[in-house]
């Protein structure tokens, strides 16, 4: 089935309601957004080295998208390969060490997202909504249920599952039976939270509210003329509620907070004190201003963070801020090319502390220094203009924003599924890419009398 992309309003997620979608992209889809919730050893890591049968399934089903569609792999994917070659042939040079490993997983990570949106085109991220919404309403039942049976009921329940293991970054305990994921409550009431947070699919709360926000963005930018997905709008915002998210609940105010600008100014006047009020009521939140306070703290003790991991088997997994600092000494130690996948490069290891990192942006900034953190910054802002002109709204760097956001919490800029975001642009189908240029092409003002009169 092909959707017809001849539509120059740039509204070419309407096509998709009113023809009914294979169930192959549908399952195609829930999958790699279990993969990216990435809550158990089946899905996790994404690597042949050490998840070969894991690893192997994506690419069966993007093989079965290549046959269905007739994909060709185009000159920008090669470019983008060869990019990269030149990159590990630097890094291996420098470091007189060959790691074919590492090439060859970020070959695969940029295969399966230019599959996905070569095939999908538009229609990715109308599925990626769609099936973020079921699982949505799933985690909000599962939810509610481990409030009523209170305390480790569900936890102690799933633990009986035969052979179900534990698999968490977060505690080190916590089960996942892939549509859910259950934490101990004591790993809640830790961090100062009176009810449990809601982990929906992903490995923690804070991981779900970044793809339900991914999902709140396609609904309110993306597929704004769909009434009927609208009313998604509030379950995901209710399932939002429940994670408890600091990194959820301020992508969500900067993807409302852009979406309420580019509203007439009288619905602005009219709606700005309740939104005033509500931005100190979230402000106010323990898991909020508290939270922010801690991990601004946490930044002060890396000394006692490297004596208290010294020689330590089991790694320390500091905050996002403290990540984030850790990974740019090693990025100022190697500013061109990064450490590459030389972990032994890295400052802490040579100091003898076991430490591993959180931050996105910190992680890409010393794995690939300033050659790899460019390509990603240019991708990202490219793709993001062509979300606002494609679909029409003048929030131009609203998608960076949101990548930036996540990326500074959390290590999942190279999930497919999220890479299909930032690097839409440069793989966008040809259809699509004849559509973009006709809007593109028109004058200014056509453009902007068309937002207003919206």
């Amino acid at each position: 089935m092909d959707i017809a992309h001849s539509n120059e309003s740039g509204n070419e997620l309407d096509g998709v309601k009113s023809r009914k979608i294979p169930f192959f992209e549908y399952f195609l889809m829930f999958v790699f957004i279990i993969y990216a919730g990435d809550a158990n050893a089946v899905v996790g890591p994404l690597s042949f080295s050490r998840n070969p049968i894991g690893a192997f399934i994506p690419v069966i089903l993007c093989s079965i998208l290549i046959y269905r569609h007739r994909i060709i792999f185009e000159k920008k994917f090669f470019l983008v390969i060869f990019g990269l070659t030149l990159y590990f042939i630097a890094i291996t040079i420098k470091y007189q060490e060959l790691h074919p490993t590492f090439y060859l997983t970020y070959i695969y990570f940029f295969f399966l997202a230019y599959v996905l949106i070569k095939g999908l085109g538009v229609r990715l991220f109308k599925l990626f909504e769609e099936v973020n919404y079921n699982l949505a309403i799933i985690a909000i039942g599962f939810w509610i249920l481990q409030i009523l049976f209170r305390g480790d009921k569900l936890f102690l329940l799933l633990s009986k599952i035969p052979g179900i293991e534990t698999f968490s970054r977060v505690t080190g305990e916590g089960y996942n039976i892939f549509l859910y994921s259950v934490q101990p409550v004591m790993s809640s009431i830790l961090y100062g939270f009176s009810i449990p947070r809601n982990c929906g699919y992903a490995w923690e709360p804070g991981a779900f509210a970044v793809f339900l926000c991914l999902a709140i963005f396609i609904n309110l930018f993306l597929d704004e003329h769909d009434k009927i997905g609208k009313k998604r709008l509030w379950v995901f915002i209710f399932a939002l509620i429940t994670t408890q998210s600091t990194t959820g609940y301020l992508i969500f105010i900067v993807i409302m907070a852009s979406y309420l600008l580019r509203k007439q100014l009288n619905i602005i006047i009219l709606v700005l004190p309740v939104t005033v009020i509500a931005l100190i009521f979230v402000a106010s939140l323990p898991f909020m201003s508290k939270k922010v306070i801690n991990l601004i703290d946490d930044t002060k003790r890396i000394d006692q963070l490297l004596e208290d991991y010294y020689g330590s088997e089991t790694p320390a997994s500091p905050q996002r801020f403290t990540s984030l600092l850790i990974a740019i000494v090693d990025f100022k130690n190697n500013p061109i090319l990064g450490i590459g996948v030389q972990t032994t490069e890295g400052w802490t290891y040579k100091m003898g502390a076991n430490i591993s990192t959180i931050s996105g942006i910190g992680n890409l900034l010393a794995q690939f220094g300033l050659v790899g953190t460019l390509f990603f910054f240019i991708m990202c802002i490219r793709s993001s203009i062509f979300f606002s002109r494609f679909f029409q709204f003048n929030s131009v760097f609203l998608l960076f924003f949101i990548i930036i956001f996540i990326s500074i919490s959390y290590s999942i800029l190279f999930f497919p599924v999220i890479m299909a975001f930032w690097m839409f642009e440069s793989f966008a189908p040809d259809d699509i890419r004849i559509a973009y240029r006709k809007i593109r092409n028109k004058p200014e003002f056509e453009f902007d009398d068309k937002q207003t009169a919206e």
